[in-house]
């Protein structure tokens, strides 16, 4: 995914700055042009300015600058220019407008095998140029081979080394990426040679045709040891391809083809164009879309140049090292040490959000690799496993279905948003990054919001709701609230607003008001008693539920806690349960004729959706959420180890996956069969505020654990990709164990605020095809691009 670069232009030698395209351990690229008529795209990487940038380091850079530019020939993306005594170290490349293969596989499934012949014998030319040129790639992986209609591009020589210059490289420095290195790499760079390349080739066609590498593991130490001993799994891989692609992982590098040698094996005859799966074609035309949309946002002034709707301008912001010792309140600067780790609390952002925009996929390094996908639609009840409402007729029966997105993400509110593979349509039409103040009439005592096709509503603590054009921020309506009272409760701040895609239900401590859609005209309110307030709203098939308790005092006896159910379009009373033995402490969550509440210390319990009577209890462990998945309901509570899976029936304990781990936010699980638990981290000093662990679900293993945005408020899932945002920063990686597919951004400033302020903090989000919808405690609504 492209991102705009906010503030004022940047330049890097004679290209300005356009949008930023990926970031890894050693540098950033972006997408940038010189300022003349008719120059081209180019793909421009810099070295981080964090790094101890000595002089053998400049020595190692000129000296690959120079390897780089020798290298010419079909397939290869070629250096134009490039300077390694600049303050910043700099190099440019022709640009290549197309996903990674990784991205492609990841997105598409593996590809046919005349596709992966293809692919191969292109990639193979494209090294034959290399190797003729005397030079290694020695890091070749799917996240390097960029496609493109008329074939595949080698990219990133950033460690390739000219034969003669291995004196350069550290004494037994591994150079490469785990499975993705022959053996000889585990050596160190000595004993690389041209067959090198050739073997990591054979594992990326292994990937190409199965989805898989051919020494993937669970463990890092298996995958070194697998690749030693000569032990590669292509039992997937079709007959019509494994022959040669065990001949080029050969442990022996002599026994090895040569790169021309495997290219005439994988040609056979066959023409050189690439007959690429319509999926993927369809990512080409993604690709070219960003571009465009890229270009048309620089030539017109991007949304970060210009004052926003509130009347704030964002402050450019410059990465800079931190201090020696930053002041307790400014954990800003700490984040430049630890990269890619750090996360549990709110969320920030200033007059507008991440300025940034594409809908291109990023990678690590590169000009575009390794990025996953992005957050789609989802709606709460009766919705498809994609997010989206069945076909025909909408919810009560009448009219034509409509997309809506909850802050639950999916009705089994479990934080999945959904893949949505058509991400730029799933956006509003003429949708562009946007902030607005709250509008007046709205309190600043509760939060949430709804998105309803092209409608985002966001609700008030008095039950007050406004709608505005979710692609423009434009003001629909506001509806009104309950009337404020002296003796107000302090009540719910966070609970979203639900909707069936023609009325909204707008919660809040003083009751539930059901309003309509397109103009904001009330259809029914129903308030509670002055000592009840709602704690918890779910709609689902017609029906709007909610959880009430009443205050305790010496008037009115023992505390109260009930769940209540109003048929959706005109508010009339179906039932109501008896009474609860104590309030339900998150939320609703509705399934398979079932309402599931869990209440404060007194375990799960089960209500029949059709009368309100309790069908199953499970007393004893608290839980302090619930969320469903694949058949189950998964029970967590704050300062308890672990996620309970629940017998939906029977509320019976099946299992406890992430033993150990005290979730310090709701866990999430989706599509990919991904659990990710976030967890906090006690020492107040270490600037990794919280820590991600990802499970299978299937098997409970854990697949990764690494850090996240500092001061994490909000985790999300779309498909294979894990959202996170934070206190400065927001984060996304691949579900899967891939450092590649790791992608940040900062959350500016507005203007005249520094690093040391404290900025507003971000709600929870709502995110639709690579954009999110939130708001800030600081009285805005606004909606930029998602991690």
């Amino acid at each position: 995914m492209l991102d705009p670069l906010p503030g004022p232009p940047r330049q890097v030698g004679p290209y300005r700055l356009l949008a930023l395209i990926g970031s890894g351990g050693m540098g950033e690229v972006y997408l940038a042009r010189e300022p003349r008529p008719g120059a081209p795209l180019v793909a421009v990487k810099t070295v981080r300015p964090d790094l101890d940038i000595d002089r053998e380091f400049r020595i190692r850079f000129r000296r690959e600058i120079a390897a780089a530019r020798a290298v010419s020939g079909e397939g290869t993306a070629a250096l134009l220019d490039g300077d390694a005594d600049t303050e910043v170290p700099w190099l440019a490349t022709e640009y290549v407008a197309g996903p990674s293969l990784a991205d492609a596989v990841r997105r598409c499934g593996p590809l046919p095998t005349d596709a992966v012949r293809a692919l191969g014998a292109g990639l193979a030319r494209a090294l034959a140029a290399v190797h003729a040129a005397q030079v290694l790639h020695r890091d070749l992986k799917p996240g390097n081979v960029l496609l493109t209609p008329d074939g595949p591009t080698l990219i990133d020589f950033g460690i390739a080394q000219a034969f003669d210059a291995t004196a350069l490289t550290t004494a037994g420095m591994v150079v490469g990426t785990p499975g993705f290195m022959a053996p000889e790499q585990l050596e160190g760079s000595h004993a690389v040679v041209p067959a090198s390349d050739v073997f990591t080739l054979g594992a990326v066609l292994c990937f190409a045709a199965t989805g898989r590498g051919p020494f993937d593991d669970q463990e890092l130490a298996s995958v070194i040891f697998r690749i030693a001993q000569g032990d590669p799994d292509l039992s997937a891989v079709p007959d019509g391809l494994r022959e040669v692609i065990a001949d080029c992982l050969r442990p022996a590098p002599d026994e090895r083809p040569t790169a021309a040698g495997l290219a005439e094996r994988l040609t056979d005859g066959a023409g050189s164009a690439v007959p690429w799966p319509a999926p993927v074609l369809s990512l080409f035309a993604e690709h070219r879309e960003a571009v465009a949309r890229c270009e048309r946002a620089t030539a017109q002034g991007s949304f970060a140049d210009a004052a926003t709707a509130s009347g704030i301008s964002p402050m450019p912001i410059t990465p800079a090292p931190p201090p020696p010792a930053a002041p307790p309140a400014s954990r800003r600067r700490a984040r430049w040490f630890v990269a890619a780790a750090a996360v549990a609390a709110a969320v920030t952002v200033a007059a507008v959000l991440i300025p940034g925009g594409g809908d291109e996929e990023d990678g690590g390094k590169g000009n575009g690799n390794d990025a996953g996908g992005t957050a789609g639609p989802s709606t709460p009840g009766g919705s498809e496993p994609d997010g989206r409402r069945p076909s025909g007729r909408g919810p009560d029966g009448r009219g034509p279905a409509t997309r809506i997105v909850t802050e639950y993400g999916n009705p089994g509110h479990s934080g999945e948003f959904g893949a949505a593979k058509d991400r730029a349509a799933a956006r509003p039409k003429g949708w562009k990054p946007w902030s607005v103040k709250r509008p007046k009439g709205l309190d600043d005592q509760g939060n949430g919001c709804v998105l309803v096709a092209s409608n985002l509503v966001c609700r008030d603590g008095k039950g007050a709701a406004t709608s505005l054009d979710a692609a423009t921020g434009a003001h629909h309506w506001t509806s009104r609230g309950f009337p404020v009272t002296a003796d107000g409760l302090q009540g719910i701040q966070e609970l979203p607003p639900e909707s069936d895609g023609e009325r909204v239900y707008v919660p809040s401590e003083r009751g539930v008001i059901a309003v309509d859609l397109s103009s904001g005209t009330e259809r029914w309110r129903k308030p509670t008693a002055s000592d009840t307030a709602v704690m918890a709203l779910a709609y689902a098939n017609g029906v709007v539920y909610t959880a009430e308790f009443g205050f305790a005092d010496e008037s009115t006896g023992p505390s109260r806690a009930q769940v209540r159910a109003r048929r959706a379009k005109d508010g009339h009373e179906l039932w109501k349960s008896p009474p609860l033995p104590a309030k339900v402490q998150h939320a609703l969550l509705v399934k398979d004729g079932r309402v599931y509440a869990a209440v404060e210390g007194k375990g799960v319990l089960a209500l029949s959706t059709a009368n309100g009577k309790v069908v199953r209890r499970a007393p004893g462990r608290s839980c302090y959420g619930l969320l469903a998945h694949r058949g189950s309901i998964l029970c967590w509570e704050h300062g308890t180890p672990g996620v309970r899976e629940l017998d939906p029936g029977s509320l019976a304990t099946r299992r406890t996956l992430a033993p150990g781990l005290e979730p310090a936010l709701p866990p999430v699980v989706g599509d990919a069969d991904v659990l990710v638990v976030a967890t906090g981290n006690p020492d107040p000093d270490d600037p990794v505020t919280h820590t991600m662990t990802a499970f299978d679900w299937r098997t409970g293993k854990r697949l990764w654990r690494y850090g996240g945005p500092q001061d994490t408020v909000a985790l999300a899932l779309a498909g294979e990709r894990v959202l996170a945002v934070g206190l400065y920063e927001m984060w996304g990686r691949s579900t899967e164990d891939d450092i590649n597919s790791y992608r940040r951004k900062d959350i500016p400033l507005a203007q005249g605020q520094t690093e040391y302020d404290d900025p507003p903090s971000l709600r929870f989000p709502l995110y639709v095809g690579g954009a999110l919808f939130t708001a800030t405690d600081d009285g805005r609504i606004l909606s930029g691009y998602a991690p």
